[in-house]
């Protein structure tokens, strides 16, 4: 089975950094109840503009982390203070230094 990676940048409405900073610390702790979640991060950048990695172990284990309770109580927050949809995109790992594929 071929592990999973996947990727978005989004941006979060105007004035509302500190409260997505919080909305993410709560999908990254609800990420570590799902099985498979290898990496799970979200990095802030300038203007609002976030970046989000996850190494998962499978396809099913990134299916499973879409439709975990523990996720699905904690993305409305998050969902709520974008500024628009994310642009994501699902791959398959190559290469990296700390990750073993």
């Amino acid at each position: 089975m071929s592990k999973v990676s996947v990727f978005a940048k989004f941006s979060c409405q105007e004035g509302k950094g500190e409260e997505m900073d919080a909305a993410l610390r709560a999908v990254v702790a609800a990420s570590e109840s799902v099985d498979g979640v290898e990496s799970y991060s979200y990095h802030r950048g300038e203007d609002g503009t976030y970046w989000f990695f996850a190494l998962m172990s499978s396809m099913e284990a990134a299916q499973q982390h879409a439709g975990n309770e523990a996720m699905q109580a904690a993305m409305p927050a998050m969902m709520a203070l974008l500024d628009g949809p994310p642009d994501m995109g699902m791959t398959t790992p190559v290469a990296a230094n700390g990750f073993d594929f």
